[in-house]
């Protein structure tokens, strides 16, 4: 399961590739570049060169585990239990953290402007966003001691709480994101009628807005973790890139004039 799921990691980043080079290209190229904020296009320029990172890293994991050192005492699994600790390892778990941390962030300022700036709504997303960064850089330190790996116990009861309440944040964003544009939908379909509202209120488009996928993937992978499944090292490197790739989205849409803002 974890040479099959470093495929299907390959596969995401490829598409990964193709939707940052198309909202690098609206975000210089179109006209539109002048309305975009330049900081969002360099949030996608880090989140781009963190899923390379990941999958970088990752691929050369699975390459010493199943093929250089694949006949040492235990095979690749007892390469991965002996080596996890090692820096080219930590350097892919940091990266994917700094990741989940930069998608949180974005995620988050999407529903301050979405709720027009209502700090009562922003108490519980944030409170959890800073939680979520503690668990994160305890579990990043478990990990990196030796002898540990994410399945291990010193490892897992911060791992557990780092992903549980990073996916319920995101869960609970994704609601709010969607309510509101629901509670706007009507609106829009007021002013400029059912075929010129599609931009705002098609499914497509709360999806984006929402960053719905990676919540989906997220939830499904969380589960599995904390049952131990296999099916876990199917969705984690996949997991990786849809995090990286759901901010993309929004800020392709923000540089064509699609998304939602304050002065929508």
């Amino acid at each position: 399961s974890l040479f099959s799921g470093e495929f299907l990691g390959g596969v995401a980043y490829g598409i990964h590739v193709s939707i940052f080079a198309t909202t690098a290209y609206f975000m210089t190229q179109n006209k539109s570049w002048r309305k975009a904020p330049r900081v969002l296009f360099g949030v996608a320029c880090i989140l781009f060169i963190l899923g390379t990172i990941i999958i970088a890293t990752n691929t050369k994991l699975m390459e010493q585990a199943f093929i250089d050192d694949r006949n040492i005492p235990g095979g690749p699994l007892g390469w991965l239990e002996q080596y996890y600790g090692e820096p080219l390892v930590i350097f892919g778990n940091a990266a994917y953290i700094t990741a989940n941390f930069l998608a949180d962030g974005l995620l988050i300022y999407r529903l301050l402007v979405l709720w027009d700036y209502n700090h009562y709504i922003m108490t519980i997303p944030v409170l959890s966003y800073l939680g979520s960064t503690a668990l994160s850089i305890l579990t990043l330190f478990q990990a990196a001691r030796p002898g540990s790996t994410l399945a291990t116990h010193n490892t897992v009861v911060f791992a557990v709480p780092y992903w549980s309440l990073s996916i319920s944040l995101n869960l609970l964003v994704t609601l709010l994101i969607v309510l509101r544009l629901l509670m706007w939908r009507s609106k829009v379909i007021g002013v400029l009628g059912p075929q010129h509202s599609k931009t705002y209120t098609s499914i497509a488009a709360m999806m984006i807005e929402s960053a719905a996928l990676f919540s989906v993937a997220g939830l499904i992978f969380i589960i599995c973790f904390a049952r131990q499944s296999h099916v876990q090292n199917l969705i984690l490197p996949v997991l990786g890139q849809i995090m990286c790739m759901s901010p993309e989205l929004i800020i392709m849409r923000v540089a064509l004039g699609r998304a939602w803002s304050r002065d929508t």
